[in-house]
C-alpha cells in the first residue's frame, strides 16, 4: 500500500501544483480556489485509502488575535491546515522556500520563514511579522520544531515561550494523531485522522505552567 499511495499521492499533487501556476498572479481570495483543490486532492487520495479526516471544536479554527501551536507529525497537517483557516500563516523553516514550484507557492501565500542560523535576530523578526499578522489572518507554528513519531512526546522549543510572552496573546492548542495513519515512513494505516483544537491558553503564564500546560494539550491525542 505503501507505493501505491505514495505514487497516486504524488502524481496528483505534481498535476495540480502545475495548473496552480496559472494562478500566481491572483491575490489570495481567488488563488485559494487552487489551495484548496490541492488540499482536496490530498483528502480524495486518503479517502481512497481508508482514511478518514475528523475535526473537533473547528470553531477555534475561526477566533483572532491567537497564536496556534500544533503537534506535527505527518505531511497531512501541514496540508490540511489549508481547510480549516482561511488564509494561514506557517512559521516554517527558511530552507522550505527552496523547494522548486512548492517553494514558489509559500512565498505566495506569505509564510514567515525562521532562519535558524541567525538565531534570536531571527526569531525577532519572527515575533514581528507575526505581531503584523495576527489581527487579520491566523500563524500556525510547530513548536516541536520538527515532525515527531506517533507517541513521542519531546521538549518544546523555546522559541515557543518567547513568542508567548512577546506577542502577549491567547495560545490556541492543536492536538492530532496523524502519524498513527500517515508516518514520516509513509507507512499508512486505515482509520481516522483526528484533529482537536483545545481551549485556549491565556496570556501571563510563567515558562513552566506554560510550556507544560501546552505540551500536554498537543499531546492529549498521541497515545
Amino acid at each position: 500500500m505503501k507505493f501505491s499511495f505514495l505514487i497516486t499521492f504524488y502524481l496528483t499533487s505534481a498535476v495540480v501544483l502545475i495548473f496552480s501556476l496559472i494562478g500566481l498572479p491572483f491575490k489570495y481570495f481567488k488563488f485559494r480556489f487552487f489551495v484548496l483543490l490541492f488540499t482536496r486532492s490530498m483528502t480524495s487520495v486518503l479517502k481512497l485509502f481508508k482514511i478518514n479526516i475528523e475535526v473537533i471544536n473547528e470553531e477555534f479554527a475561526h477566533k483572532k488575535g491567537c497564536l496556534y501551536a500544533s503537534k506535527h507529525q505527518s505531511v497531512f497537517e501541514t496540508i490540511y491546515f489549508n481547510e480549516l483557516f482561511y488564509n494561514p500563516a506557517y512559521i516554517l523553516k527558511k530552507e522550505l522556500l527552496n523547494i522548486p514550484l512548492f517553494g514558489t507557492y509559500l512565498k505566495k501565500l506569505g509564510m514567515i520563514a525562521i532562519d535558524r542560523a541567525q538565531g534570536i535576530q531571527s526569531l525577532r523578526h519572527v515575533n514581528q511579522q507575526t505581531a503584523e499578522y495576527l489581527d487579520h489572518r491566523p500563524v500556525i507554528i510547530f513548536p516541536e520544531g520538527t515532525r515527531t513519531t506517533f507517541k513521542d512526546q519531546p521538549d518544546l522549543k523555546p522559541g515557543i515561550y518567547s513568542m508567548y510572552k512577546s506577542l502577549n496573546k491567547p495560545v490556541i492548542p492543536i492536538s492530532l494523531n496523524s502519524g498513527k495513519y500517515w508516518p514520516k515512513n509513509n507507512k499508512l494505516s486505515k482509520g481516522t485522522i483526528t484533529v482537536e483544537f483545545k481551549e485556549p491558553i491565556p496570556p501571563g503564564l510563567s515558562k513552566e505552567d506554560f510550556l507544560k500546560k501546552l505540551k500536554f494539550e498537543i499531546n492529549s491525542l498521541n497515545h
